[in-house]
């Protein structure tokens, strides 16, 4: 399973990020290699183009600490799920949510979404550095 983590850091101990539309970093796990992927967040504005991104890595599953309704809609598809999980490690989310111990989100928790709508011109970047857990 591939699974995307919005974390404040860039290892596995790490918190889940507080937002994720905004979280510092994303951490890509493998649960088959049982290996991850960490890069830096570098989108400056709220434009939803590191939501593709991620989509566009194969992820089956994104854990949030928080989700506004915007990112929710964009990757709360037929193909991935979205699942909470508060005041834990990105491992502590994953070994919960391998042990069915996390819920799934079936609309955001937030109520809007930060920053939404403003313009910004810039590109995105990514960050990659390669971990094994």
């Amino acid at each position: 399973m591939k699974i995307i983590i919005g974390s404040d850091g860039k290892t596995m101990e790490s918190q889940v990020s507080k937002r994720f539309g905004h979280a510092a970093y994303y951490i890509f796990y493998d649960s088959d290699t049982n290996s991850f992927e960490s890069f830096a967040n570098e989108e400056e504005g709220h434009n939803h183009e590191i939501m593709e991104k991620l989509l566009g890595m194969g992820t089956e599953t994104f854990i949030v600490g928080n989700i506004g309704p915007n990112a929710f809609e964009m990757i709360n598809t037929p193909r991935s799920n979205v699942y909470l999980a508060r005041k834990m490690t990105a491992k502590e989310a994953i070994d919960n949510l391998l042990n069915g111990n996390l819920e799934r989100l079936n609309e955001p928790t937030a109520k809007r979404s930060i920053n939404h709508g403003k313009k910004h011109s810039h590109g995105v970047g990514y960050g990659h550095g390669k971990h094994a857990s």
